[in-house]
């Protein structure tokens, strides 16, 4: 039967067919993935719902004379294949010419992938939710211990399995899989009539990295540290991003590092190469070959082997995310960083497992080390920061340090500058480095940003 056969199977039997029946000077490349997932959440410590569900279907482009059309289905078979072959050749002429565009030949991988069997854990989707149950009944439990948290509102927990094989008529021939596995907790810490919410999760490979304690443990800590917030003055601080915030604000600069960004004039780092754009002590590393890394994957999402590679070394802007499209276009190879959204969407430049390189400090000597600052536990709006001028002003919440030391909580404080000013400011890294999800950073210090 055809719903048993390998996505490899099926779509190379697919791309068979359409070599036989192309017109002359056609390329055709075929994407196919195939997802299962399921998840529990509980709402102030009581099951509210079970969730199971999958996804599948065939992407598939079609080259001709500098033009590429695309067609997809949520369904994978031969006759799907034949079919979304027929759609997307029978549009290709009515779309823009671009001589940049096309398809990548095959390059042999240099590395051997031996790490790829921690990109999946096979004993996901066989437990019971008897068994999955009382960890988050724990989880919540462990929250519920620390002084002042009262309620458990929200904990969470999924697995996912996914797999993906990529075809094309150069010779392009391409298949993974792996799995995903996460657990979230957000609590209430109350004193006298103030309340504020702690939050924290882990996503990782496999479940038996799972930490479900530490949630329970961090999402409390971070409700509880917020209590007895006060307004701080205006004034420059240093200010210190431990890691849960420094990784929202490192997405955003690898958003700025993808080629496609650069080539719009979207991005501030363009035309930069080579140049300083960080302080001397900041490196940002882009690593798909990481053991258990979400980022992960031998190919990108075009079939072309993956490359680990030095973004920023030592403060000098090395190195931008290219796809095939954007690395022909500047007349360079890729370096293997095309990213789709699914089967849907067509690809484009982005991260893998991308991280600030981490320090020495440990956190309380980062602390014990800044005279006057703000530690960051809440940023609001990082991410509407202006990706051309690097202006942003976000809203906060965090930790007075005075005298190397934390006084208080403090609530509604305003953070305003430019995003150099905090890759250029940067005078502390921590050793702490802990990823969230495919991002991960140690805790950092800038030494001076407006706080009001």
């Amino acid at each position: 039967m055809e719903s048993q056969k390998s996505l490899k199977d099926v779509a190379q039997e697919g791309l068979e067919w359409i070599k036989k029946n192309r017109p002359k000077g056609t390329e055709i490349e075929i994407y196919i993935s195939r997802a299962k997932e399921r998840g529990a959440e509980f709402r102030e410590g009581k099951l509210n719902g079970i969730q199971y569900d999958s996804s599948e279907g065939v992407g598939l482009r079609v080259f001709k004379d500098g033009r590429i059309g695309f067609s997809s289905a949520s369904k994978i078979s031969i006759d799907a294949i034949k079919e979304l072959y027929a759609q997307a050749l029978a549009h290709t002429p009515y779309l823009e010419q671009d001589n940049h565009k096309g398809f990548p030949e095959p390059v042999l991988s240099k590395e051997n992938g031996a790490w790829m069997k921690t990109l999946k854990d096979h004993s996901l989707f066989k437990e019971d939710w008897d068994v999955l149950f009382p960890r988050l009944e724990a989880m919540q439990q462990t929250a519920l211990k620390t002084p002042r948290v009262v309620s458990a509102l929200r904990a969470g927990y999924g697995e996912m399995e996914s797999e993906v094989a990529i075809e094309n008529t150069l010779g392009v021939s391409a298949y993974e899989s792996g799995t995903s596995v996460s657990a979230g907790l957000s609590v209430m810490a109350k004193d006298s009539s103030e309340v504020q919410i702690g939050s924290a999760f882990q996503s990782l490979r496999g479940k038996e990295a799972l930490d479900f304690q530490k949630i329970g443990r961090e999402a409390a800590e971070r409700g509880v540290c917020l209590l007895g917030s006060k307004k701080i003055s205006t004034s420059a601080r240093s200010v210190i991003f431990p890691p849960m915030v420094a990784v929202e604000f490192l997405e955003i600069i690898s958003d700025l590092l993808c080629a496609d960004q650069i080539q719009r004039g979207k991005s501030l780092l363009a035309g930069k190469l080579g140049a300083k754009v960080a302080a001397g002590q900041v490196s940002l590393i882009d690593d798909p070959w990481m053991e258990a890394g979400l980022g992960s994957s031998l190919y990108d999402d075009e079939g072309l082997p993956t490359q680990p590679k030095t973004m920023i070394e030592g403060g000098i802007l090395k190195e931008y995310f290219y796809d095939f499209y954007t690395a022909k276009k500047e007349g360079r190879l890729s370096n293997g960083s095309a990213s789709r959204g699914s089967f849907k969407g067509l690809p484009s430049p982005s991260s893998s497992n991308f991280y600030l390189k981490p320090g020495k400090l440990s956190y309380d000597e980062i602390i014990s080390q800044t005279s006057r600052g703000l530690v960051l536990i809440e940023v609001m709006g990082m991410h509407m920061a202006d990706p051309i001028s690097g202006e942003f002003s976000v809203g906060a919440s965090g930790l007075a340090v005075e005298g190397g030391r934390v006084t208080h909580a403090v609530k509604n404080a305003m953070i305003s500058g430019n995003i150099l000013d905090i890759l250029g400011g940067i005078d502390a890294i921590g050793s702490d480095l802990t990823f969230y999800g495919s991002t991960g950073s140690p805790t950092f210090r800038v030494a001076s940003l407006m706080v009001a």
